[in-house]
Order: C-alpha cells, then structure tokens, then sequence
C-alpha cells in the first residue's frame, strides 16, 4: 500500500475509535432497539411509499397527499420527541461535526487554505473563529 493509502487507513481506525463514532453507534442501536421507534419509523415508510405512489399518478389527489404529509409530519415529531431518538440526533450531530473538523483539517492541508464557513452554527466546539 502507498503512504497515502496507510494514512487514509489509520485515519479511518481514529475515527472508528472515536468516542463520538462509538457514541453514535450505542445511540443508533438504542433506538432501533426501542419498539415504539420502530413502529413509528415503519408507519412513517409506509407513509413515504404511499406518498410516493399517490404523486406518482396521472391525477394525484391534492387532498391525499396533504394528508399523507401532514400524516408524516405527526410521526416525525413524535420520534423528535422520544429521548432515544434525540440522543441518537444529537450524537450524529456530533459526529458530523467531528467529520468536518477532519474535512476542513485535509482542506488546509490540501490547499493551504480555510474552508469559508456558511456561517455560525452556534456551536463554536468546531470553528475557525468569527469574522
């Protein structure tokens, strides 16, 4: 293997070894392990299918698909509202933000520029600095 290929390699097991990747993993095995999350996420696919059949038609009925949507929107925020599930969005958050850290980290490198931030995330756990 290149250099670059052992890099890549050991970066992936820094990353795997994180505590904000192990974090996510127990999160997300945790609400998939919870009944009512799985239920609500089931009705919420089948929703999504019959959704996407309805738009699917020559004539979609606009009625049906309003209620299809506003059916999802319920089932969403009541899976917001479960502790399991916002751990486990708060946990993917945090490994997201580990992610653009090391992303942001290999663009400097790379061009030996700062990323240009979108702006303030509110959470200063992973920023350059404010402007």
């Amino acid at each position: 293997m290149s250099k670059v290929t052992d890099c890549a390699r050991a970066l992936g097991e820094a990353i795997v070894a994180s505590d904000e990747y192990k974090n996510m993993q127990i999160s997300e095995q945790a609400a998939m392990s919870d009944p009512a999350v799985a239920e609500a996420m089931s009705r919420y696919l089948e929703l999504k299918e019959e959704l996407g059949n309805v738009m699917c038609q020559s004539d979609p009925n606009p009625e049906l698909m309003t209620s299809l949507s506003q059916q999802m929107d319920d089932i969403q925020q009541k899976l917001n509202a479960m502790e399991v599930v916002e751990a486990m969005t708060t946990s993917r958050q945090q490994f997201s933000e580990l992610m653009n850290q090391v992303n942001r980290v290999l663009e400097f490198i790379i061009t030996g520029e700062l990323p240009q931030s979108g702006g303030c995330s509110g959470n200063c756990s992973g920023c350059s600095g404010c402007h």
